[in-house]
């Protein structure tokens, strides 16, 4: 079935939401494969607090957005970077390919100032291997799937979220696309050719506070994979690789932490 790909653009529409109120503005993005639903409780946590204002893409190739033709780790930057111009007081709060999105924009290439930046279960332990794997996965064609409770459960496997959330749920819904009575996942299959060793060069050159955090089960990287490169790290207990839904309180603490360190 090829009628229900969507076509590949040069410069994509990025799908967001925004809310909340006050000077600080939060930026959280989503890993890779997710979509920004996987930031909803830490969102009604921020208002509920009344801690800012929050914005919550859905980066290219992922989610609502569009497909692009390439998926750059400048190009998601700048898609990103772009949502926030004209606002003060930025903090990035980034989950794994966030992170590092969220490290290439506090650079300052990008055009705006950051606060601070918390980046959470991203791979500083990427290899060539992983470079491998995703460049496979990208020539594949999207698998098609004859109900949606098969595709959720494969949206929920590849995303990590299996078994934290529903396969009913909202966030759940938001990684699958329905085309003609068949279903398929929102992320195009080439969205990992991001991937790179890019984060233990971006952790010198960035120019705001940075906190690496990383869970304590997380079977993909650990706090101790950190240590070598930034002072300030972080291991979340009892947590794995999806902090932002195991426990969305710990986000909040982290987001406390940075904003202390760094006087944001």
């Amino acid at each position: 079935m090829t009628s229900g790909i969507p076509k590949r653009k040069i410069y994509p529409k990025i799908y967001f939401r925004t809310g909340g109120s006050g000077e600080t503005t939060f930026l959280l993005l989503h890993g890779l494969g997710a979509t920004g639903e996987v930031w909803r409780e830490t969102q009604n946590i921020i208002d509920e607090k009344k801690l800012g204002r929050w914005v919550i893409p859905d980066m290219r190739g992922h989610g609502k957005s569009e497909w692009a033709k390439s998926y750059g780790l400048g190009e998601h930057s700048f898609d990103i970077a772009s949502l926030v111009k004209n606002r003060k007081k930025i903090i990035i709060v980034g989950h794994s390919m966030g992170g590092l999105i969220a490290l290439s924009i506090a650079t300052g290439w990008f055009g705006i100032e950051i606060a601070g930046v918390v980046a959470i279960g991203t791979m500083i332990n990427w290899n060539e291997n992983d470079t491998k794997r995703y460049l496979e996965l990208a020539k594949k064609k999207p698998r098609w799937f004859d109900n949606y409770e098969e595709a959720a459960a494969r949206y929920l496997k590849v995303s990590g979220l299996w078994g934290l959330i529903s396969p009913i749920s909202k966030q759940a819904k938001s990684g699958v696309i329905e085309v003609n009575g068949k279903f398929r996942l929102a992320a195009d299959n080439a969205v990992g050719t991001i991937g790179g060793p890019w984060m233990r060069n971006l952790i010198e050159i960035i120019k705001c506070p940075l906190i690496a955090a990383a869970g304590e089960l997380d079977p993909i990287v650990s706090s101790r994979n950190y240590k070598p490169f930034t002072k300030n790290v972080v291991s979340i207990p009892s947590v794995a690789h999806n902090a932002q839904v195991e426990d969305p309180q710990s986000i909040i603490s982290l987001i406390n932490k940075i904003q202390k360190e760094g006087n944001a």
